[in-house]
């Protein structure tokens, strides 16, 4: 438009004012778990809009160990330990994805925590249970709080596995951990099957027990975990998609985080019965035998 034309609109007496026409876009949330755990029911809404950001809570991924440098954790990121006498380095994604999940600026449920790679995992994405209790225990002897453990691994039952989770715990880390994915009772397994732990099952898009996930009386309750998409390892702007109760367990990291950042003197009892008492119930379906109906809720 000409500006003699725009002056003459401007002149009528019914304009208020003239704007330049523009093209609107929808606001996509990076991962459908995301968009989930802030609304009590389905469907999907497209937003994730949490009351905080979990500034100043650590928060240790004992894992595969992570790549600091991608930028959805804009230099917040940093390698805390290596069991396996390494740098620390992410060389086979886990770790990096379970991250992303917690705190990434786009993939994150707690966008503005400080996130410390543990590493205990090989590029396999396997361990021993003495390289993995070493980790836990470097954090409990050596960590800095407020802070948690968001700890994505599990195998067989194992004492020594279940005593190091109430270290972490006695130390004040809450150690939040997946449920497994063989679609047993999770009180089978270790750590989850520990006193100590927040133990954490599989959901669907629709609300559904994953198949894969454990289940059972050790649950404290469910999380986003299957297609969730977030940060990897091959570069800092890679991304992918991959499902299990390693995916839901860091969306019950990033929650805590949320807590500790708004009361930073929260025991890891208290947090687990902060995220407990807020989940959204009775919205499982397939939840298995003995599995607490609770979805978690970010407020």
């Amino acid at each position: 438009m000409g500006e003699k034309a725009l002056a003459k609109i401007r002149s009528f007496e019914n304009v208020e004012y003239v704007e330049q026409d523009q093209i609107y876009t929808v606001s996509a949330v990076a991962s459908w778990g995301l968009d989930r755990v802030d609304q009590r029911n389905l469907p999907l809404n497209n937003a994730y809009s949490p009351s905080g950001n979990g500034a100043g809570v650590n928060v240790y991924v004992i894992d595969t160990g992570i790549r600091s440098t991608h930028n959805d954790f804009g230099r917040r990121a940093a390698s805390f330990y290596d069991a396996l006498g390494g740098s620390g380095d992410d060389c086979n994604g886990h770790g990096t994805h379970c991250a992303g999940t917690v705190g990434g600026s786009s993939y994150g449920v707690a966008k503005s925590v400080n996130l410390f790679g543990v590493r205990v995992l090989g590029c396999l994405g396997s361990g021993s249970t003495s390289g993995i209790v070493d980790g836990m225990d470097a954090v409990a002897n050596g960590g800095s709080k407020p802070g948690l453990a968001s700890m994505s691994l599990g195998g067989g039952a194992s004492n020594t596995m279940d005593a190091a989770t109430s270290r972490l715990s006695s130390a004040g880390y809450a150690p939040i951990v997946a449920a497994g994915n063989e679609n047993q009772n999770a009180c089978n397994v270790s750590p989850a099957r520990a006193s100590a732990a927040i133990t954490i099952g599989a959901t669907t898009k629709t609300d559904a027990r994953a198949s894969y996930s454990n289940y059972g009386s050790c649950l404290d309750l469910f999380a986003p975990g299957s297609d969730i998409t977030s940060a990897w390892y091959t570069g800092d702007n890679a991304s992918n998609t991959i499902s299990g109760t390693s995916m839901a367990c860091p969306h019950v990291a990033g929650a805590a985080a949320l807590l500790l950042a708004s009361n930073s003197n929260l025991s890891p009892e208290s947090i687990r019965s902060s995220l407990t008492g807020s989940a959204t119930s009775g919205k499982v379906t397939g939840r298995g035998g003995g599995s607490p109906n609770l979805l978690l809720y970010v407020d």
